[in-house]
C-alpha cells in the first residue's frame, strides 16, 4: 500500500533541537583543541565533519514531511522555490559580507567569487572546488541549492512507491554510501572509487538526501510507529556515538549515516520524554539558529584575532563559540526570520476559485 499520513510528530520540532547538536558537533570539528585527549575524545571530535552528512539526511526528511502533496503544479513549485531562497540565501549573503573585508579571494579569483554567489562552486568533482577560501563551510549549501533543485522531481517518484519498496529503497541507498564512503565526501575528500572523481560532488551525495526523502516517507506510512519508545531513541544515539568515538577511518562516516538515520526516525516517530526534552523552547531556538552558527563559524573566527590582539587575543580564543552562539541567535531573530517573512510574503496568493 501507499504511505499515508501519520500523525505521528507531526510537528518534529524534536528534530529542529538536533540540528543544533549537529551544528555544535561541526563546529567542534573546526575548532576544539584535542591535543592531549584520549583517543576515544579525539576520535569524536575529528570526526565531527560527518555532521555535514546529518543535515543532508535531516533535510531530505524534513522537506518531504512538509511539501509532500504540495507540489502539484507551478505555483506550488513556485512557493517551494522561494521559501528555499528565503531560507538560505539572506544569511549566507550576509556570512560572504562578513568574510569579504579579511579575503582577498573575489577580486584574485573572479570566476570562483561568481561560482560562490550563485551557489554553484561545488558542482564540480570532488577533487575541484571554486571559491573555497571565501567561506569554507559555504561548499555545503551550494549541494544543498542542488538538492533544492532536484527535490520537485524527485518526491512525486518516490511517494509513489509502497512501503515495501521504500523499505528494499533504504537499505539500497544506505548500502551505496557505506561501500562508497560518502558521508565523508567533501573537499579534497577520500574517493572509494578513482571514477568518482569524474562525478559532479552533488550526485555523490544525493543519496544521503534521498535517504532522508525515504525516511519521511516510511515515517508517513507509520513504518516507524514499533520504534516509539525512549529506548529505541537511546539506543540509536548510543550506536551513533559508539561509531564516532571507536575510529576515525574513511569508513567510520558509512556506519555514522546509519545511526544517524535511526536517530532521525526514532526521534520524529517518539512520543514519550524524548520529544518532551528536544522540544524544550530554548534548545527548538538554538536549532532554528543553527543555519546562522554554521555559516557564520568562519567569518567569525576570522575576526576574532582582529578584535581581540595582543595580549587579550586569549579572551578571543576563550569568547569564540560562546560568543558564535549569542551572534547565531541575534541574527536568526533580526535577519534571518524577518528576511524569511518579507520573502515568502512576496509571492502573490493564488486566486480562489470563482463560484456560481
Amino acid at each position: 500500500m501507499k504511505p499515508k499520513p501519520s500523525s505521528a510528530g507531526s510537528s518534529l520540532t524534536q528534530l529542529t533541537s538536533l540540528r543544533f547538536f549537529a551544528a555544535l558537533y561541526v563546529l567542534a570539528f573546526h575548532s576544539a583543541d584535542i591535543d592531549g585527549a584520549p583517543p576515544p575524545i579525539a576520535n569524536f571530535v575529528q570526526n565531527g565533519y560527518l555532521g555535514v552528512s546529518f543535515f543532508f539526511l535531516l533535510s531530505g526528511f524534513i522537506l518531504t514531511h512538509s511539501y509532500f502533496d504540495k507540489m502539484s503544479d507551478w505555483y506550488e513549485i513556485r512557493q517551494f522555490a522561494l521559501a528555499r531562497f528565503a531560507r538560505i540565501y539572506p544569511i549566507y549573503l550576509l556570512a560572504l559580507i562578513v568574510a569579504l573585508p579579511l579575503t582577498s579571494m573575489p577580486l584574485d579569483h573572479p570566476l570562483a567569487s561568481l561560482a560562490t554567489l550563485g551557489l554553484v562552486q561545488a558542482w564540480g568533482g570532488p577533487t575541484t572546488m571554486l571559491g573555497f577560501f571565501w567561506n569554507p563551510p559555504s561548499w555545503t549549501l551550494s549541494i544543498e541549492f542542488f538538492f533544492y533543485l532536484v527535490f520537485p522531481l524527485l518526491l512525486p517518484v518516490l511517494s509513489r512507491l509502497t512501503t515495501g519498496v521504500l523499505w528494499i529503497s533504504l537499505a539500497a541507498l544506505v548500502l551505496i554510501f557505506v561501500v562508497m564512503c560518502l558521508p565523508g565526501l567533501g573537499p579534497m575528500g577520500y574517493l572509494a572509487f578513482g571514477w568518482m572523481e569524474l562525478v559532479p560532488l552533488p550526485l555523490l551525495r544525493l543519496p544521503e538526501f534521498m535517504t532522508g526523502i525515504t525516511c519521511a516517507l516510511l515515517f508517513r506510512a507509520g513504518a516507524f510507529d514499533r520504534f516509539r519508545s525512549d529506548l529505541a531513541a537511546i539506543l540509536a544515539m548510543a550506536f551513533t556515538i559508539a561509531t564516532l568515538v571507536a575510529t576515525r577511518m574513511v569508513t567510520t562516516g558509512g556506519f555514522a549515516a546509519i545511526g544517524f538515520v535511526a536517530l532521525i526516525a526514532t526521534c520524529a516517530v517518539n512520543d514519550g520524554r524524548t520529544q518532551r526534552v528536544l522540544s524544550y523552547k530554548p534548545l527548538v531556538l538554538l536549532g532554528n539558529a543553527s543555519y546562522a552558527l554554521y555559516i557564520l563559524q568562519i567569518p567569525v573566527r576570522k575576526w576574532i584575532p582582529v578584535l581581540f590582539t595582543g595580549e587579550l587575543d586569549w579572551v578571543g580564543s576563550l569568547l569564540y563559540q560562546p560568543l558564535l552562539v549569542i551572534i547565531s541567535l541575534v541574527v536568526f531573530i533580526l535577519v534571518e526570520e524577518p528576511a524569511r517573512k518579507h520573502l515568502r510574503s512576496s509571492i502573490p496568493q493564488r486566486a480562489s476559485p470563482s463560484v456560481a
